[in-house]
């Protein structure tokens, strides 16, 4: 039997003519048709084969919605064989519906041999894989000096105030040691008068008479004022 009389009462005959006819056909016809037909077999998944085997042996080249039917129910060699005899006709639209369905080697195979984009989860990957591992290095310990400088807080300086004050005490003393200077003649404070010879703080040197005197003028010889 022909393919073209197969093909045409195909539809009116029972499934189990169908399948019985499969035997006589001497030959196949286009892919297009050919393929429709596995697909219309695939409720009974061993006729379909049948007529996937026979068209593979031929080299048929499908469409790749047909081959994502025929790797979704057929056996999984004969589809994949069906998918590399149907290289030249595959797109990288294709190559995406079949990402999945058979196996990914099948598929960079064929997207290398026809020069097509990768899927783009299998793109993903493939990165993945070829990017190198970094392995980052372990810098070396480095011997620190482990001495601490221990902080020395800077003097205080002296508050407004406290620089105030002691300005106000040096002016004090010095207007006091200069009321207490003494012009170098007896003004007759004997209780306020520097230390000197002869005379200190009010009262004679013991073991001295006056005829010692007093070097400011004080004492005549005879320990009478001026």
């Amino acid at each position: 039997m022909t393919w073209a009389d197969y093909y045409d009462r195909f539809y009116d005959w029972a499934e189990s003519t169908q399948v019985r006819y499969l035997s006589s056909l001497s030959t196949l016809g286009p892919a297009d048709e050919v393929g429709e037909i596995i697909i219309e077999l695939q409720v009974n998944v061993h006729a379909a084969n049948r007529l996937l085997r026979k068209a593979v042996e031929a080299k048929l080249a499908f469409s790749g919605s047909d081959l994502v039917e025929f790797a979704c129910i057929n056996d999984k060699e004969l589809a994949t064989a069906a998918v590399r005899n149907s290289a030249e006709r595959l797109t990288a639209e294709d190559m995406e519906y079949l990402y999945g369905e058979i196996d990914d080697e099948v598929i960079i195979e064929i997207c290398k041999q026809r020069h097509l984009m990768l899927p783009e989860d299998l793109r993903e990957e493939e990165y993945e894989e070829e990017e190198p591992e970094v392995i980052e290095e372990e810098e070396p310990l480095v011997e620190t000096d482990m001495r601490v400088d221990y902080y020395c807080p800077p003097p205080k300086r002296p508050g407004f105030f406290a620089t105030l004050f002691g300005v106000i005490a040096g002016i004090d003393m010095a207007s006091g040691s200069n009321q207490h200077r003494h012009n170098g003649r007896c003004n007759g404070d004997c209780a306020h008068c520097p230390p000197h010879y002869g005379y200190r703080y009010g009262r004679w040197y013991y073991g001295h008479d006056h005829v010692h005197g007093c070097e400011f003028g004080g004492n005549k010889g005879s320990g009478s004022m001026d």
